[in-house]
């Protein structure tokens, strides 16, 4: 069994870090600040995390694994006919989960001085669609392929994606769905 004050430190670590992070680029975050405010002292944050970045980090990646493990399971329990709607399912999720965190990816994705939540979502993506490509029927991929090539390409033009919707004046959810959606190959179901 988990400590209780564990637990509470950490969703206090986590609210605050997502808090601060939507208001200013994580490489301007401080331990100090994520400290004050979670209410914690240095010696436990750093038990609990080596910098903000880091702890952001920590705080998204669990969401972004279940979204793949459900995908996983969806496609094993699916037949063929079913990838489409899978995919679709995915996407809804993810673009969910960039929403739910819209103002803190606006100022993370960005941060050339603190590049975590970049690579962290450039990461998820890429071994999402490394492991989806894998478990695709032979034959169904395009001649001359490279996998590992083309899960980078995804993971890259994901995170691309997200950036320029949080860029862009027309910032629906809508638009950032139905364009990724539209931007998958049809060999991806």
């Amino acid at each position: 069994m988990v400590d209780a004050r564990i637990v509470q430190t950490t969703k206090a670590l986590h609210g605050a870090i997502v808090e601060l992070a939507s208001k200013q680029p994580v490489s301007t975050i401080t331990v100090a600040d994520v400290t004050r405010a979670a209410g914690i002292n240095r010696a436990t944050f750093y038990s609990h995390a080596t910098s903000p970045g880091g702890l952001l980090t920590d705080v998204i990646t669990p969401e972004l694994d279940q979204i793949r493990l459900d995908d996983q399971a969806a496609r094993a329990a699916s037949t063929e006919a079913d990838g489409a709607a899978i995919t679709q399912r995915g996407i809804e999720r993810v673009v969910d989960h960039v929403v739910r965190y819209r103002d803190m990816y606006r100022l993370a994705l960005p941060d050339a001085l603190d590049a975590s939540i970049h690579q962290a979502l450039a990461g998820h993506f890429e071994t999402s669609s490394l492991q989806h490509i894998e478990r695709l029927p032979e034959g169904s991929l395009p001649e001359g392929l490279s996998v590992h090539i083309a899960a980078g390409w995804f993971a890259h033009a994901l995170v691309g994606a997200i950036e320029a919707w949080l860029r862009g004046k027309r910032t629906s959810r809508r638009a950032l769905l139905d364009t990724m959606t539209a931007m998958m190959p049809t060999w991806w179901q």
